[in-house]
């Protein structure tokens, strides 16, 4: 038996120490994984923590409209929930939510990314060094969001920021043993041990009040039960007791190895432990994290609730807390736009001004003025506008701001000028109008050139993935090969921009000056539409088409749009009634209707106008390609990722593009989960929409996270875009597509998980990190390219001007590679930031891979950081102190006489109280004897009261224990030592007792002599010191708990039972009045 244990455990750990990327704190999402359903994911912990912080926002600045509790009570709290609470039907959460989304990117990248950093997650005992780097994200954060008015700093950086910086805060409640720590201290104070504490300190000040544990001291015990596999240990008081450091464990895989115990020790260094964790069969074996209620996955599953409600109130508190949140310290303005809480998105303009535009130019300019005019009071109003001018030699600078009137003036200020040759610098201009987009925008481009700056291309498709927007393209003309002049010749238009509108979902539109009226009515259409797809489809070679059109409950409008060769009969619809007839003759409101296109919306707001619609295309020209696309106001739309899982099962966004053939997980996050009763269905289609790739069943995802659908699926050989199917609350199918485009690729392009160092990036520093390119297609020859995008700084404009050269450069090696049909290669990125480049600076670095074969096209992105030079050490606050503490005797009482030491010993008890003082901080006391719980001694600890610099305590023990020391010590290790001893000279006449030991009959001695078996006195260490207490006790929904803190802590004693975190002191009652409430 005990060779299959031990052959069981040998194969365990070798199949771990193979794992390369695992999960290190709260698990990223339910995806991939089989979790109970009550357990908290990294996903789940934000979205709520900030969704919670903006109902407290909404409620505390409309007094006259919410009681407390109105909108944070909510069941469930959704973003769409809340948004429809607030503002009404008329604004959507759709911004809210990517905003949301891309805080919960940044987190979850974390654990993917830098999984082997123990700092990240706080693993490894690394609490100060976590901190200062919480403290260095905050402050990065700060510096860009007070930098200048409300439109001045960059909110995609500053939601990145925020995401790291949760990350490492909700780590810190999971993987340290700070939930433990505070329920101990609740039983000190009588208050409920289940009550959420976070700390006011974490990332804003370093280093913290509470000490990290040194090296010196081991902070768990082994857990008893079967080594054979995890979770089958009882970890639930394996740190030890009376101990006030804090500390984390160590995690096999990660860069910092945990220290090996002393040999037949069964004290040492802390593991994370659980399944994903070879180090818990090492001393101390076991661990601590609270990651999952899973015991296999979690040594302390059964804090994982407590551990998860105490990160989401502190992901609450960093958005929304009196003194410390971002709402009170960078002002309402910039918290509603880093969140998106305004209503409208942004409207964005891209204007080629190039002579050849004189004629289109003053027709762009009043429709465009138009449009702001229009919906500038109305809560279609844009929250945001941009406008990027361009020509050649030049473009920019854009114009981005809040206030409607500034984007009419500028538009109107516009001039056509220069750029007499062509083309242009399109690319240039169209990447400054996303970069400055709201997530999810539209961005809407004129011009009548084709691009000069196709190197641009991969960096403007970096961005539009990033941010998710459309980008529509009006164009007037394009350039003629054998001229200069402006041409009407379609045949040569860009492939970038073909490129560009199917990657973006987007569209390209044709017309001359004349028509650009009759388009910008579509601009119109898209406002009202709210962005959410039902149907995209293109044809050819057809001379009728049928589309059917499910109209949901949740649906006001539909706008449908036509381009191609059209008679007055080429589109009929027909109502869910029966009826048919053209747009005009069953009432739709006309944008634009042409020979070339129509474009019109039907409103259907009415009960008798839900169901089933019918877009019929007849007598079509079999030569001209034709394009559907049907849009509608809702609230019910979707979001979508594309994944694969590692070795534990975890699932990640994939790196790059995804690769044709691939086995992947594809997530569906439905908005306004309220609305919907099911997903039934996601479909692949093709680029043209006219045929079904793949057609998988959607499964629910158990969790916390309402309307999250999955499905197992094989990726197609071709582009295509996703749609699910599913029904809605009223029993009415609903059909939602994502429009853009997903390019598949043959060559694979992956990060090689450990590598990546440039979280480490300073000033005249540089990180690096390593990527693998695996080949499934035919031999190639690929090459390998970098470009550097600026995308924030913490100073002003003319700080980073005055830097010599480029702030941050990138290079990657090798420039290509020759890679035949399953080969492999492997290649670094080098990222390096100039000497005098501010801290703060931020950079998206793009790594573009390019097949000689065809226009295929992989690449993947990094955000890259300047922060500020830190010292790595792991700074002790007391180091300079040489001053040592006091131990003072302040009273005793009983006291053991040589009879009293004889066999009956333990009938007679005797205290002493001791006071230990120092000028900054008291760390330990030490007891000699240890203190043992249920031993002959009955010996027992209690604290009467704590301050940082003096502790009062009192020990009391039978005669079987006469004597007791203290060595009082201070952060420095500076020590001092007082005590009592009632071994005295009289008693001298007898052995001495060794306390605890077996009492023994009498010896026969002229007063009896007590015989102990001889075991050791232990020194254990009681850490007291850390002891400025902030509890922040918060309120959750409508439960009515009031906000507590106690700091500091001070309290009488009530008893002599003896202290650890699984027997803590009994109850206090409040009506002692140890404590203030604040």
């Amino acid at each position: 038996m005990e060779l299959t244990v031990k052959l069981t455990r040998s194969l365990w750990v070798l199949l771990v120490a193979c794992l390369v990327r695992q999960s290190v704190a709260f698990l990223p999402n339910n995806a991939g994984n089989t979790l109970p359903i009550t357990d908290y994911t990294l996903t789940e912990i934000t979205v709520q923590g900030i969704v919670r912080a903006v109902a407290k926002y909404f409620e505390d600045t409309n007094p006259d409209r919410y009681n407390p509790g109105d909108l944070t009570g909510l069941s469930p709290l959704t973003p769409s929930r809340l948004f429809r609470q607030h503002y009404g039907d008329c604004v959507y959460a759709t911004k809210f939510e990517r905003a949301i989304r891309a805080i919960v990117d940044a987190n979850v990248e974390i654990s993917d990314k830098y999984a082997h950093k123990a700092i990240w997650h706080f693993n490894g005992n690394q609490v100060n060094k976590g901190n200062s780097k919480m403290v260095s994200i905050r402050r990065a954060l700060l510096n860009l969001l007070q930098l200048g008015n409300e439109d001045a700093p960059n909110y995609d950086v500053a939601r990145q920021f925020s995401g790291q910086f949760l990350h490492m805060a909700q780590s810190f409640y999971s993987n340290t043993n700070w939930v433990e720590l505070n329920r101990w201290l609740n039983s000190l104070i009588g208050a409920d041990q289940n009550e959420v504490i976070t700390s006011s300190e974490l990332g804003i000040i370093a280093p913290l009040s509470w000490r990290q544990s040194p090296g010196s001291v081991d902070m768990c015990q082994n857990c008893p039960g079967s080594t054979s596999l995890p979770g089958l240990q009882d970890c639930s008081d394996n740190l030890r007791p009376y101990v006030y450091y804090l500390t984390s464990g160590y995690r096999s895989g990660q860069n910092v190895n945990k220290p090996a115990a002393s040999p037949g020790n069964i004290w040492g260094k802390c593991s994370h432990g659980g399944l994903h964790d070879a180090s818990w069969t090492e001393v101390a074996i076991g661990g601590i994290n609270k990651e999952s209620s899973d015991e296999q996955r979690s040594p302390h599953f059964d804090l994982h609730e407590q551990a998860a409600l105490t990160a989401l109130q502190a992901t609450e508190d960093f958005f929304y807390r009196s003194g410390t949140g971002l709402y009170g310290l960078i002002g309402e303005r910039k918290f509603r736009r880093l969140l998106n809480l305004d209503v409208g998105t942004s409207l964005t303009f891209v204007i080629d001004v190039s002579g050849s535009m004189s004629d289109d130019i003053k027709a762009v300019k009043e429709e465009t003025i138009r449009i702001v005019e229009l919906h500038k009071e109305t809560c279609l109003a844009a929250s945001k506008y941009v406008v990027a001018p361009f020509n050649d030699p030049g473009y920019g600078p854009a114009l981005v701001s809040t206030d409607a009137q500034k984007c009419i003036e500028f538009l109107g200020n516009l001039t056509a000028k220069g750029g007499g040759d062509c083309p242009e610098l399109a690319n240039s201009g169209l990447e400054l109008g996303v970069q400055n987009s709201i997530i999810g925008a539209n961005v809407y481009m004129f011009t009548d050139a084709t691009d000069k700056d196709k190197e641009k291309v991969p960096d403007v498709l970096a961005l539009i993935e990033e941010k998710k927007v459309h980008v529509k393209f009006l164009l007037t003309g394009t350039c003629s090969s054998s001229r200069r002049k402006r041409a009407t010749d379609w045949s040569t238009l860009s492939p970038s921009y073909q490129i560009i509108a199917e990657a973006s979902g987007g569209e390209i539109y044709r017309t001359d000056k004349d028509g650009i009226r009759d388009l910008a009515r579509i601009m119109e259409g898209d406002i009202r539409a709210s962005q959410v797809s039902i149907i995209k489809r293109s044809s050819l070679n057809l001379d009728a088409l049928s589309l059917d059109i499910p109209v949901d409950s949740t649906v006001q409008e539909v706008l449908v749009s036509v381009v191609g060769s059209l008679s007055s009969d080429s589109v009929i619809i027909r109502h869910p009634n029966g009826t048919e007839g053209t747009p005009d003759e069953l009432g739709a409101d006309i944008f634009t209707n042409s020979a070339e296109q129509i474009v019109f919306s039907i409103n259907v707001t009415e009960p008798d106008t839900k169901g089933n619609w019918v877009v019929k295309l007849q007598n079509l020209n079999l030569a001209t390609e034709y394009y559907i696309k049907v849009s509608a106001n809702s609230v019910l739309d979707f979001t979508f990722d594309i994944l694969e899982t590692d070795e534990t099962g975890t699932a990640y966004p994939v790196d790059g593009k995804p690769v044709a053939g691939a086995e992947v997980l594809l997530t569906v996050q439905v908005s306004a989960p309220e609305t919907v009763s099911s997903v039934s269905e996601i479909k692949l289609y093709n680029a043209m929409g006219n045929e079904t790739l793949v057609t998988a069943s959607a499964t629910p995802v158990e969790g916390r996270t309402e309307g999250l659908f999955m499905a197992s699926l094989t990726l197609p050989n071709e582009p295509f875009f996703v749609s699910i199917v599913g029904e809605d609350t009223q029993g009415m199918e609903f059909l939602r597509t994502q429009p853009s485009e997903i390019k598949v690729v043959e060559f694979k392009l992956e990060e090689i998980s450990g590598s990546n160092t440039v979280d480490n990036l300073v000033p005249g520093g540089n990180g690096s990190f390593s990527f693998r390119v695996t080949n499934s297609g035919p031999d190639d020859t690929l090459t390998m390219t970098v470009s550097v995008l600026e995308t924030a700084v913490n100073s002003s404009r003319s700080a980073l001007r005055a830097v010599s050269g480029p702030v941050v450069t990138a290079a990657v090696e090798p420039a290509s590679m020759v890679l035949a049909t399953g080969e492999k290669g492997e290649g670094v990125l080098t990222v390096t930031a100039a000497e005098d480049v501010p801290a703060g600076t931020s950079v998206k670095v793009t790594l573009s891979i390019a097949s000689s074969l065809s226009s295929s096209l992989n690449f993947l992105s990094i955000d890259a950081t300047v922060f500020a030079v830190e010292n790595d050490t792991d700074e002790n606050p007391d180091e300079s102190d040489s001053t040592p503490p006091t131990c003072e005797i302040l009273s005793s009482g009983g006291g053991c006489t040589a009879q009293q030491m004889s066999s009956d010993c333990n009938k007679h008890e005797w205290w002493v109280r001791a006071r230990a003082v120092d000028n900054n901080i008291v760390t330990e006391v030490v007891l000699d004897p240890e203190v043992e719980v249920g031993g002959t001694g009955k010996q027992s600890l209690v604290y009467e009261s704590f301050f940082p610099t003096n502790v009062t305590f009192k020990y009391s023990a039978s005669c079987c224990c006469p004597i007791m020391k203290f060595t009082v010590r201070d952060g420095a290790s500076n020590e001092a030592s007082c005590g009592k001893d009632h071994y005295t000279a009289l008693s001298g006449q007898v052995e001495k007792p060794d306390c605890n030991g077996p009492v023994l009959s009498d010896t026969g001695l002229s007063i009896g002599a007590i015989v102990g078996i001889a075991v050791g006195s232990v020194a254990a260490v009681v850490i007291v010191g850390a002891v400025v207490f902030f509890v922040a006790k918060h309120t959750f929904g409508a439960s009515g708990k009031a906000s507590r803190s106690v700091t500091p802590l001070c309290y009488p004693s009530t008893d002599n039972e003896p202290l650890s975190y699984k027997n803590p002191m009994p109850a206090i009652h409040e009506s002692q009045n140890y404590y203030n409430k604040q």
